[in-house]
């Protein structure tokens, strides 16, 4: 029987032995659910440091630079997919209407940025799985030079931050780990001015097998609690 089974039935009660089965679900679910009290607690965890962010993601997260992808300095491209890690994870990025560019950065590394200054560069997690992404994100002029100001960046768990592009020093960071369900989508947002949005260095990853598990378990039995009602 798996565990949110077995929390279903622990979690019946009846008017006989309400106090007893209530008593024995909270221990049971007291046990399941300690692993998963941490990350609710954080809700949602977020990072303005590279290297705290990289540090704190589980093995088989997948880095992309951006390195393999062909620059796109003449001409837009319509998107840039990526694909890597263990569980694989896949994304999309666009920026809608005009496309984007690819820009080479500090070598090996390349850019990623919006075509036009007005539109949003969009990372759709397509995989399903991603609970963790963060990236470098500043801002540019036309002519690739780094421009003092702030990136927007919003996610679609509804957690959204205000990043600092300077014209010195590394670039501004901004990296999350969402507490319930996975992202689906990354926005940076355009400026709509003189200046446009890029982003490298992009870190995603997927839960550990048990920390997954764990979640699984606190949705199920907060599902079957949602469902009775508290009578």
């Amino acid at each position: 029987m798996s565990l949110v089974r077995r929390a279903y039935a622990l979690c019946r009660f009846d008017s006989r032995h309400r106090d007893s089965q209530r008593q024995r679900c909270t221990l049971v679910a007291t046990v399941l659910l300690g692993g998963v009290a941490s990350i609710a607690a954080a809700a949602p965890t977020t990072f303005t440091s590279r290297s705290s962010f990289e540090a704190s993601l589980p093995t088989g997260d997948f880095f992309n630079n951006f390195s393999g992808v062909p620059d796109a300095t003449n001409a837009p491209v319509s998107s840039v997919s990526g694909s890597g890690g263990t569980p694989a994870i896949s994304y999309i990025i666009t920026a809608p209407t005009a496309g984007l560019g690819v820009f080479p950065d500090i070598n090996p590394t390349k850019a990623v940025g919006n075509w036009n200054s007005g539109n949003n560069v969009v990372v759709d997690f397509t995989s399903g799985n991603v609970f963790s992404a963060g990236a470098s994100v500043w801002l540019t002029d036309i002519n690739g030079n780094r421009q003092a100001g702030s990136v927007t960046v919003n996610f679609s768990n509804g957690s959204s931050a205000v990043v600092p592009s300077t014209t010195t020093g590394d670039y501004g960071y901004l990296g999350i780990t969402a507490d319930t369900g996975p992202l689906t989508q990354m926005t940076i947002v355009g400026t709509g001015g003189s200046t446009y949005v890029n982003l490298s260095n992009f870190s995603t990853a997927v839960p550990e097998p048990s920390t997954m598990a764990l979640v699984m378990v606190a949705a199920g039995i907060a599902a079957v609690r949602l469902k009775r009602g508290d009578r």
